[in-house]
């Protein structure tokens, strides 16, 4: 894998529009709690739907939380999983 590749993962959309970022990716990639991240979000049912691209901030607790503008365009609701793609910049 490229530094500048994605890296994918599902998580379940979780009350106040926060996603939990798996443990193994925050180590993997060395983040801290204040780091802004790009995010690429779908509902993880649909491959077909539409793609939606936002910047969150990381939490002390290891969540993100999503624009309501970007849960309203996927038609995403609380305990629902999402595919995530997190971006990485080459360094």
């Amino acid at each position: 894998m490229k530094k500048d590749d994605p890296i994918q993962f599902l998580a379940l959309l979780q009350a106040e529009n926060r996603l939990q970022i798996p443990i193994e990716v925050r180590q993997h990639l060395k983040l801290e709690s204040g780091s802004f991240l790009r995010i690429r979000m779908q509902q993880a049912t649909n491959w077909g739907m539409s793609t939606e691209e936002f910047f969150a901030k990381l939490s002390t607790d290891g969540r993100i939380t999503v624009p309501w503008e970007i849960r309203w365009k996927l038609e995403a609701k609380p305990r629902q999983m999402m595919r995530v793609f997190l971006h990485t910049e080459a360094k």
